[in-house]
């Protein structure tokens, strides 16, 4: 049986790799892992970054799930942010946009999307209450290099 989390994203899951660009003018790559754990009930979210020398920057982990209301929320941890719960805003269909607050009086917004088997993704880190629309975002756009990490029966 196929829930409704892995019906919305099963085309996301897999291992996805690409060029980033931060704000603060760094480049490096990032790599992307979705996959369905606890029978579909969520997906974990592993991310790490290299400098161009192939040494690790930064490190992520999450775990998406659903909440009463259909609404995605992201559970996670960021090296460079520390922990934080991300809720699901509305955005274009198609695109998961999240947002939430950060230790510090910071907060982060990321959307993502998955289009012709690419893996677009940007996101800010803001202070104060609300995201200034001036702050420089990062940016990347990753190709899938691995496939769905869903047991067979997840992805029917």
């Amino acid at each position: 049986m196929t829930t409704p989390l892995i019906k919305r994203f099963h085309d996301w899951l897999g291992v996805w790799r690409g060029p980033i660009e931060w704000s603060d003018g760094r480049r490096g790559i990032m790599e992307f892992t979705f996959e369905s754990i606890f029978n579909g009930q969520a997906i974990e979210v592993r991310t790490v970054s290299f400098d161009s020398e192939g040494a690790p920057l930064t490190r992520g982990w999450g775990y998406l799930s659903l909440d009463r209301n259909g609404r995605v929320i992201d559970n996670i941890y960021f090296s460079d942010a520390g922990f934080s719960v991300l809720h699901e805003v509305a955005d274009d269909p198609g695109m998961l946009s999240l947002h939430g607050p950060l230790p510090g009086n910071r907060n982060l917004d990321v959307a993502m999307m998955v289009e012709d088997d690419v893996l677009a993704i940007s996101s800010r880190l803001g202070e104060g209450y609300a995201a200034s629309d001036a702050r420089p975002r990062t940016f990347t756009r990753m190709r899938r290099i691995g496939r769905s990490l869903a047991p067979r029966e997840e992805a029917e």
